[in-house]
């Protein structure tokens, strides 16, 4: 049985809120179902610990989002640190996972929610061993999002928005790890799909630029001349088998 060694808050007056960030890391590739099971195990771990003095929800992938209640003292520095040894070894030995966490700050608000987050996750960050940052988990919940969501409107701040992170510096993260900028990419990605959508549909022109993200024609096929050296027309037909 898990003991939860959080706290209560004598009354309701008293009560603020903290965040913390849970990253289980993968050390191998897993099937689907497999990453929904060690899902599942840790949701229910951290909720036991939580209990009533805390919720749990999931930030992205393979990260969760922690919100303790309490009052100032059950929920300084050194009790987060103390709580946070407690969780990693709980996930070690119930889920056999390995996490990183990161703190975020007090929370006087949930208006404050989005602050205290991303606090916690540049903090989960500098956690990280130097051996794994040859990739970043924002970068590849980018890439992820944006091959999910490629279209019109889509860019570097409704990405950093949903990640709760500041948007220049997910973009300097980003250049800093794929030596393209974010926008870059994003041309990239909706004129791979572009090229697709030539040779597996019967849509006309105007009809892809709009799925791919352009509203102006002329400025899909300026972007697809820079990208291919052909118009979509002369590329179907030079690409044709």
């Amino acid at each position: 049985m898990i003991t939860n060694t959080v706290t209560t808050a004598k009354g309701a007056d008293c009560r603020i809120q903290r965040t913390m960030v849970v990253q289980w890391m993968e050390d191998q590739p897993q099937s689907e179902t497999d990453k929904k099971l060690v899902d599942f195990s840790i949701v229910n771990i951290l909720e036991e610990l939580l209990g009533r003095t805390g919720t749990v929800f999931r930030i992205r992938g393979c990260a969760f989002g922690l919100v303790l209640y309490g009052s100032e003292k059950e929920l300084s520095d050194d009790t987060m640190e103390t709580f946070v040894a407690f969780i990693d070894s709980c996930l070690a030995n119930f889920a056999k996972v390995k996490v990183q966490i990161g703190i975020g700050s007090l929370m006087h608000t949930f208006l404050d929610l989005n602050k205290s987050i991303a606090e916690a996750l540049q903090a989960l960050e500098r956690r990280m061993p130097p051996g794994e940052q040859d990739t970043h988990p924002f970068v590849e919940e980018v890439k992820s999002l944006l091959q999910r969501n490629y279209g019109d409107g889509v860019c570097l701040k409704s990405i950093a928005k949903q990640l709760y992170v500041n948007p220049a510096y997910l973009g300097r993260l980003f250049k800093s790890f794929e030596s393209i900028t974010f926008n870059h990419y994003l041309v990239e990605v909706r004129m791979e799909k572009a090229k697709e959508l030539l040779f597996t549909t019967d849509k006309r022109i105007y009809e892809i630029a709009r799925e791919v993200g352009y509203r102006q024609l002329d400025w899909f096929y300026k972007k697809f001349k820079e990208y291919t050296g052909y118009s979509p027309k002369e590329y179907k037909f030079s690409h044709s088998s």
